[in-house]
């Protein structure tokens, strides 16, 4: 069994954020960062977005924070 980690930098409130790091293991079948991604996040469609207006159409949120930032440690690094 081999282990990794993914770290996702989620906002806390508008002007502060924290890092998550969560520990994601595979044996045979390999997985990428990016499906750790995708299986430890959801994507959420901005409900505030116009086009024109600035802002996202959507995001990544995990634990109902969004995600702005992610990368893996240990695998490959």
């Amino acid at each position: 069994m081999n282990i990794f980690f993914l770290i996702l930098g989620l906002v806390t409130s508008e002007a502060s954020y924290s890092l998550v790091k969560i520990p994601i293991s595979y044996g045979i079948k390999q997985i990428t960062c990016e499906q750790a991604f995708k299986n430890n996040t959801k994507w959420v469609v901005n409900p505030n977005y116009q086009e024109g207006n600035g802002e996202l159409w959507g995001y990544y949120k995990h634990k109902n924070k969004v995600v702005f930032m992610h990368y893996c440690q240990g695998k490959d690094d």
